[in-house]
C-alpha cells in the first residue's frame, strides 16, 4: 500500500506555485506545440510559469516560440550543455513549490499539470508524480520486415500505422538487476492499469516537488543525455522521498525525435550511462551485472557487425563501436559533480530571454534612492540591470538627478522623470501617494513596484496591483539600531504593507520569516528575491589596480583588514576597531608590520563607533583608516585586496557587502545572525560580534595562509550562485503573481 505521508515531518505545503521546463534544441514545431500546450494548461488556483530553456539550438525554434507561445519565460544557454543541465537551469530560472519536467517532442493534454499537483497534494511523501505518456499516433502488430517497427517488453512488435492502437510509452521508469532502465508500459494498450507505486519517473513528463530535488542538486549534469532522471529517481528514494504514477496526466510524445534511438551517440551515451547509473546508485550485484552483460553485448554486436556486408554494413559498424566506447567511458572514472546549486541562483550561467509584456505593465518607483547610491541603490541597480538581462525592459520613474545614470546604466529602458520637486523633505512622500498613482494610470501601467517599504495607500492607488520590497525587519528585531522616528515609521510601512493587498518581497528568508514573526502574516506569501553581485565591478582585482589603489591612500606596503557598509550600532564596527587594537597589541607586531584597518561606509548614528573613530584618528600610528565613501571601481580593491573582510553584524535583511567581498575574492569573517548564513554557506568564517571573537578569528586567518586561500577561494565559487538575472527572474514571478489578480 502506498503511504501517503510515509514518515516526511514536517509535511511538505501544497503545491500552489508550479514551473513547467521545456528543454528545446532545434525543435521547431514540435518545441513550438509543446510550449502552446503547456501555457494553455488550466491550474485553477495554481500559479503556473512556463520556463523554455534552450540548449543553443542553431536553428529558429526561439524566434518561433517568442512570435507563436508568447508568455513563457525563455533562457537561452550559451552552448549545449544536456538536458539534465538545461533543466536545472530551468528550475534557477523559476522558484516554485514544483518543477514540470518536460520534452519539447511532446504535448500536453488539458489537465496534465494539474493532475501531477493533485498527485503531490494527495501523496506528502512523494517527491515526485510521474505522467501517463502515450506514443503519438496509432499502432498496429509488425512483422520482422518491418525496419521502423517499435518492440515491446514481450517481444511483440508494432509499428505506427493511419487507423490502429493508441499504445503507451510509458507510466513511469522501471530498474532491472543489471542496471537497466525501461519505460514501465512500454508498448501497452491504452487504458492498461498500473499501480500508483512506481521505481522512478519518467525525465520528460514528471512533476518534481521543490522541497525534495532541490535538496539534491536536482539532475547530475555529468550524463549530459538518458538515465538522469534514473539517477535522480534513486537519490530521491535514497533521501526518503516515494514516487508515483499520475494516470490523468496525460503526455503525447513522439519519442526520441532529437536523437533518434539508433544514433551513435543515441547508443555511446546510453551504455555510458547505464553503467554509470548503476556505479553511482546500485549494490555491487547491480554494478558487476550490467558491467558485464554490457560488455558481453559489445563484444558480440562488434563481431556480428564485421562480418556484415553490403549495405548497412558500416552503420552497423559504427553502432558498435559507439557501444564498445560507451563501455569504455561508463568504466572509467566517473567526472567530478561540480555544478551549481538549484537555488538560489535562478540563472545559472545562462544568457537569458524573458518576453517583455510583464514589465510593460510594471512602473518601478526609483525615487527613494538618495542622491549617493548605497546598498539599496545598488540593489535597484542589479534589479534594472538584471531585468534587462532577461530582455523584460523595465519602465522606471527617477529623480532627474539619477536621469543620466541609469540611461547609461539601461539603454533600452523607458524611463520617466519624477518632479523636482519631490527632493524637498517629506515631499516625496505627498508624491508617491498622489502622484506615482496617477503617473501609472498615463504610461499604461496595471503595477507599481516600490522598493523601499513605502507603497502608495488602497484610497489612492485604486484599480493598480503592488509589490512592495521589505529589506529587513530590524526595525523589530533591533529596535535600538535605529532613531526613534525612523523605527516608529517603518514599523508601520512594514505593518502596513502585510495588512494591504499588495505582494511583498524580501531578499532572504530570514527577513521574510521576521517580517510574518513580528508584523504578522501577510495575505500572501512573501516573496523571496536573493540579491546578485555585479562580476564585472566585483572581481579579483588586478595588480594595477592595487598598486593605484595603495598609491591614492597613501597605504604603502602594509596589509589590510577591510570594512565596507554604514557605520551604524548593529554593524559592530566599534566591536571590530577593538579587535584590531588587540590584534596589534597582544601579538606584539610593530607598527610597520600590523595590518590596517580601513573602513569605507557613511557615518551614520552609531556613538561607539564615531568615539572610535575619532580616537583613532588622533592616534599617530594611523593604523585605523576611515575611507568614508569610495568610488565603485575602488570597492572590489578594498576588499579582494585585504586580509580579511569584517562584516560583524548582529541583524541584516540580506548582507550585500558579504556578497560583494565574497566575489571580489576576500576571505570574508562575519556572523550566523540573521540572513548572513543564506548568503555565506559554509565559505566564510563566523563570529561572535564582539572584540574577543573576531580577534581570534582574524589571528588564525593572519597565521595561516592556505585557509584564507581557502575561504577566498570557497567564497568565490559560491558568491558565483548569486546573480542578479536570478534576482530578476524572481522579481518577475512576484510582477506576474500581482498580475494575474
Amino acid at each position: 500500500m502506498l503511504n501517503s505521508s510515509a514518515g516526511r515531518m514536517p509535511t511538505p505545503p501544497q503545491i500552489d506555485t508550479i514551473a513547467a521546463i521545456v528543454v528545446t534544441w532545434n525543435g521547431g514545431d514540435e518545441a513550438v506545440a509543446a510550449v502552446r500546450s503547456l501555457l494553455a494548461q488550466d491550474t485553477a488556483n495554481r500559479a503556473l510559469t512556463v520556463v523554455v530553456v534552450d540548449n543553443h539550438s542553431s536553428d529558429d525554434t526561439l524566434d518561433r516560440i517568442r512570435t507563436d507561445a508568447p508568455g513563457a519565460v525563455i533562457v537561452s544557454l550559451s552552448e549545449n550543455r544536456g538536458y539534465g543541465a538545461a533543466a536545472n537551469a530551468g528550475m534557477r530560472a523559476a522558484a516554485a513549490d514544483a518543477y514540470v519536467i518536460c520534452n519539447q517532442d511532446a504535448e500536453y493534454q488539458p489537465g496534465f499539470v494539474t493532475a501531477l499537483a493533485d498527485a503531490l497534494d494527495r501523496y506528502p511523501a512523494a517527491g515526485a508524480a510521474t505522467a501517463q505518456v502515450r506514443l503519438a499516433g496509432t499502432f498496429v502488430p509488425a512483422d520482422e520486415t518491418d525496419a521502423d517497427a517499435y518492440t515491446a517488453h514481450d517481444g511483440a512488435r508494432w509499428r505506427r500505422a493511419d487507423h490502429g492502437l493508441e499504445l503507451l510509452n510509458s507510466t513511469g521508469n522501471q530498474i532491472s538487476r543489471s542496471g537497466n532502465g525501461r519505460d514501465r508500459g512500454w508498448l501497452a494498450p491504452v487504458g492498461a492499469e498500473f499501480d500508483t507505486r512506481v521505481f522512478g519517473f519518467h525525465g520528460g513528463a514528471a512533476m518534481l516537488r521543490a522541497e525534495a530535488v532541490v535538496p539534491l542538486g536536482g539532475f547530475d549534469e555529468r550524463y549530459f543525455m538518458y538515465y538522469e532522471d534514473t539517477d535522480l529517481s534513486f537519490r530521491l528514494r535514497r533521501a526518503g522521498w516515494q514516487i508515483v504514477y499520475a494516470p490523468e496526466a496525460v503526455s503525447v510524445h513522439q519519442h526520441a525525435s532529437s536523437s533518434g534511438t539508433t544514433s551513435t551517440r543515441f547508443v555511446r551515451w546510453n551504455t555510458r550511462n547505464r553503467i554509470w547509473c548503476a556505479r553511482r546508485n546500485g549494490p555491487a550485484s547491480m554494478q558487476i551485472a550490467a558491467i558485464t552483460r554490457t560488455a558481453i553485448g559489445a563484444k558480440l554486436g562488434l563481431l556480428k557487425s564485421l562480418t556484415m556486408r553490403g549495405a548497412g554494413a558500416a552503420d552497423a559498424r559504427a553502432l558498435a563501436v559507439a557501444r564498445v566506447r560507451g563501455l569504455l567511458d561508463g568504466c572509467g572514472r566517473l567526472p567530478q559533480w561540480a555544478q551549481e546549486p538549484i537555488r538560489p541562483d535562478a540563472a545559472s550561467q545562462a544568457s537569458a530571454t524573458v518576453n517583455a509584456e510583464v514589465t510593460d505593465r510594471i512602473l518601478c518607483d526609483f525615487t527613494s534612492l538618495p542622491p549617493k547610491l548605497g546598498g539599496v541603490g545598488r540593489y535597484l541597480e542589479g534589479l534594472a540591470t538584471g531585468l534587462a538581462e532577461l530582455e523584460a525592459v523595465p519602465m522606471l520613474v527617477v529623480r532627474p538627478e539619477h536621469e543620466a545614470h541609469f540611461r547609461a546604466l539601461v539603454p533600452h529602458a523607458s524611463i520617466v522623470l519624477a518632479p523636482n520637486w519631490i527632493g524637498k523633505r517629506g515631499l516625496r512622500f505627498v508624491w508617491e501617494q498622489i502622484g506615482l498613482p496617477q503617473l501609472a494610470r498615463r504610461v499604461g501601467a496595471t503595477t507599481i513596484h516600490s522598493p523601499h517599504y513605502t507603497f502608495p495607500l488602497a484610497p489612492f492607488a485604486r484599480g493598480l496591483r503592488r509589490v512592495v520590497t521589505v529589506h529587513d525587519a530590524t526595525f523589530f528585531s533591533d529596535p535600538d539600531a535605529h532613531s526613534t522616528l525612523k523605527r516608529v515609521f517603518f514599523q508601520a510601512w512594514i505593518r502596513a504593507g502585510v495588512r494591504a493587498d499588495v505582494q511583498l518581497i524580501a531578499p532572504s528568508r530570514a527577513t521574510a520569516d521576521e517580517v510574518t514573526k513580528y508584523a504578522g502574516a501577510p495575505r500572501r506569501d512573501i516573496v523571496v528575491a536573493y540579491h546578485g553581485v555585479d562580476r564585472e565591478v566585483f572581481r579579483e582585482p588586478t595588480a594595477d589596480e592595487l598598486a593605484e589603489f595603495r598609491t591614492a591612500h597613501d597605504l604603502g606596503d602594509a596589509p589590510w583588514i577591510a570594512f565596507l557598509g554604514t557605520i551604524e550600532p548593529r554593524k559592530r564596527v566599534g566591536e571590530l576597531i577593538r579587535a584590531h587594537r588587540e590584534l596589534c597589541a597582544e601579538y606584539g607586531w610593530r607598527d610597520a608590520e600590523a595590518p590596517l584597518l580601513l573602513i569605507s561606509g557613511q557615518r551614520g548614528w552609531d556613538t561607539d563607533a564615531a568615539a572610535e573613530l575619532d580616537a583613532a584618528a588622533s592616534d599617530a600610528s594611523r593604523r585605523v583608516r576611515e575611507l568614508g565613501y569610495l568610488p565603485l571601481d575602488e570597492l572590489r580593491v578594498l576588499l579582494g585586496g585585504s586580509e580579511a573582510v569584517v562584516y560583524a553584524s548582529i541583524a541584516e535583511g540580506f548582507g550585500l557587502p558579504v556578497l560583494e567581498a565574497m566575489a571580489s575574492g576576500a576571505a570574508v569573517v562575519t556572523t550566523r545572525l540573521s540572513a548572513l548564513p543564506e548568503v555565506g554557506g559554509d565559505a566564510v568564517r563566523y563570529v561572535e560580534p564582539n572584540a574577543a571573537s573576531i580577534a581570534g578569528a582574524l589571528q588564525e586567518l593572519l597565521a595561516n595562509d592556505q585557509l584564507r586561500a581557502d575561504y577566498a577561494r570557497a567564497g568565490a565559487e559560491r558568491a558565483a550562485g548569486f546573480t542578479w538575472a536570478a534576482c530578476a527572474a524572481t522579481h518577475l514571478e512576484a510582477y506576474r503573481a500581482a498580475l494575474a489578480r
